[in-house]
């Protein structure tokens, strides 16, 4: 690569905070809680949002630039991005943002978390109500389609799931709107119990679903399940403690039983997929012992607790994959 092409591509990569900034500044000012696929003029934006028009236009302008959102003539609106911006698009990526913001912050203490690894910063120690909040709007924005694509290809009739470290619950939730007979217990640490509830009400699933408290690396429910959910938990824990977890699921579930699993997995390479290789620094900054896994090293932990039949699903929407492993009884 020529000289001048490669500070190009250097400053390009530098200076890309600027657009991540630019889309959270809009989040945080209620803009796309007010453009609709339906156009609004910088008067009428100015007024609703409060905010003098000279201070505003240049962040309109800037978003249509990027094309995340777009202007004919004197208005703005939501069209490319529509689905995920529209504060009524059940795909609306809006929480997330709010979520991202958390992490960004985090990303200053990068150097420090290289140096010595009490600097990184353990995302559930002490979690607050607020926080918990902001991570569930993450988690529940990131879940959305992985859950609907788990309901509608594997088959939950009158099945018991057991949901360990249940996020936002969204997994647990689809699958019983769409299954009627299914129950489930999520787990999980106590703010997050709270709007687990809540959530659980505002569905009006409180007969099958229910949210307890339970720190997995300490005690562990009991009881016999048909499947067990373990969505976006193992990167937390060093392989000791992904073992001790594996092996207390396999108690819990009934013969034949199912594990659904999903993480951020590296090609034995650890150069690959881009995703995967950005969460292993991720999780620098956010634990103490954490790691993005390869596949080898998840599908190895499995078998080393006593799991069979795994299968590897890389169909499942978004970054993740999922891995599903049963409990065979000879």
């Amino acid at each position: 690569m020529e000289i001048k092409e490669q500070t190009k591509k250097m400053k390009e990569m530098i200076n890309g905070y600027k657009l991540t900034y630019l889309i959270m500044s809009a989040n945080n000012i209620g803009l796309f809680n007010i453009l609709e696929d339906k156009g609004k003029t910088l008067t009428q934006i100015a007024v609703e949002l409060n905010l003098e028009k000279d201070r505003i236009e240049p962040i309109l302008n800037g978003l249509t630039f990027h094309k995340i959102i777009s202007k004919n003539k004197d208005s703005y609106y939501l069209e490319e991005y529509n689905e995920v911006l529209n504060k009524n698009s059940e795909y609306n990526q809006l929480g997330y943002i709010k979520f991202a913001q958390t992490i960004i912050k985090r990303y200053e203490n990068l150097e420090n978390a290289i140096k010595n690894k009490e600097a990184a910063t353990n995302s559930f120690k002490e979690l607050t109500e607020k926080d918990a909040e902001s991570f569930m709007q993450g988690m529940n924005a990131n879940a959305i389609n992985p859950s609907k694509f788990i309901a509608e290809n594997y088959d939950f009739d009158n099945h018991t799931i057991l949901d360990v470290a249940a996020g936002a619950g969204t997994y647990s939730i689809t699958v019983a709107k769409k299954y009627k007979n299914v129950t489930a217990k999520m787990i999980d640490l106590p703010e997050m119990v709270k709007i687990q509830n809540k959530r659980i009400h505002q569905e009006g699933l409180e007969d099958r679903l229910t949210s307890e408290i339970y720190d997995y690396n300490i005690n562990f429910p009991t009881g016999n399940y048909d499947d067990v959910f373990l969505f976006a938990v193992v990167h937390q824990e060093p392989e000791e403690q992904v073992r001790k977890l594996l092996e207390n699921i396999y108690h819990v579930l009934k013969p034949n039983g199912r594990l659904f699993l999903t993480s951020f997995f590296l090609n034995e390479d650890k150069i690959s997929p881009e995703y995967s290789v950005q969460f292993a620094i991720e999780m620098l900054i956010n634990t103490e012992k954490g790691k993005a896994y390869t596949h080898n090293e998840i599908q190895n932990l499995m078998k080393k607790s006593q799991f069979k039949e795994i299968e590897r699903v890389d169909e499942i929407p978004g970054p993740a994959t999922l891995y599903i492993a049963k409990k065979i009884i000879s």
